[in-house]
């Protein structure tokens, strides 16, 4: 069974990346996340994320954060969105 973090201790937004990196072999991967209230909220970016469908990346991350923190994951965290580089840079020159 995985090592979950303790219950009482406030979730990171560190703590956040180093689980999502760790658990989905996130490659060169970007967060831009804020506290908002008691739950992390935010955007992941990562090539890893590339040519899965939107459905299949909130599986990954939400099936990752569940083995790391069990049940209480919903209760941390809040919306994560995933982008791939290219998604995340549509915009740019």
């Amino acid at each position: 069974m995985a090592k979950q973090l303790k219950s009482r201790a406030g979730l990171t937004k560190a703590d956040l990346e180093r689980i999502l990196t760790a658990r989905l072999a996130l490659k060169e991967p970007r967060f831009f996340l804020e506290k908002v209230g008691n739950r992390l909220v935010g955007n992941i970016i990562s090539v890893t994320f590339k040519g899965k469908k939107d459905h299949d990346r909130q599986a990954m991350i939400w099936d990752a954060l569940e083995e790391e923190l069990g049940p209480e994951s919903v209760m941390r965290v809040g919306m994560l969105l995933a982008y791939t580089p290219d998604e995340w840079d549509l915009d740019s020159p």
